[in-house]
């Protein structure tokens, strides 16, 4: 999330006569474009309440990460996890235990799921009215909610049914 909204970063790899590959064989381009990004997320985010004490885990990973784009989304998914107390199985990498994914439900199906969607104080509030809480990135709660980020998690079952605990 910026002040002009909701931003998509993506990572430069390399091209190779466009013959599909895993992600695990598709290396990430490393130097200025990684600099860039990570500028990005610093502007972003410099004034999220936990930045300060994340700041170098993730600039080491957008830096100096794994060199493939598998690498990356496991070691970013696994410090995601880390921080909110999750395992990541290693057969699926997008999906937490029970065989749901992670996200941020919409819209509320109830009182209790609505009360756990809450919006969070972001540092864009003062700049952007309507923040889409929804549609953003497990990095900006993490960023700004730290540990409780895991409290706003809500599990969704292959069925897109909301498993709440």
């Amino acid at each position: 999330m910026t002040s002009h909204g909701v931003q998509t970063l993506s990572l430069p790899v390399e091209r190779r006569g466009g013959i599909p590959r895993s992600q695990d064989e598709t290396r990430r381009v490393l130097g200025d474009a990684d600099r860039k990004i990570w500028q990005a997320v610093k502007s972003a985010y410099g004034r999220a309440p936990f930045f300060p004490e994340m700041e170098g885990e993730l600039e080491a990973l957008f830096l100096s990460g794994p060199p493939t784009l598998g690498g990356f989304n496991r070691a970013t998914l696994s410090w995601a996890a880390d921080w909110l107390g999750l395992d990541v199985p290693g057969a699926a990498p997008d999906r937490i235990p029970g065989g749901a994914d992670w996200g941020f439900p919409l819209p509320p199906r109830d009182a209790h799921v609505a009360e756990r969607l809450q919006g969070w104080a972001h540092v864009w509030a003062d700049r952007k009215g309507e923040i889409p809480y929804a549609d953003l990135s497990i990095l900006d709660a993490l960023l700004h909610l730290g540990p409780e980020a895991s409290q706003r998690i809500i599990p969704f079952l292959p069925s897109g049914f909301q498993r709440l605990e």
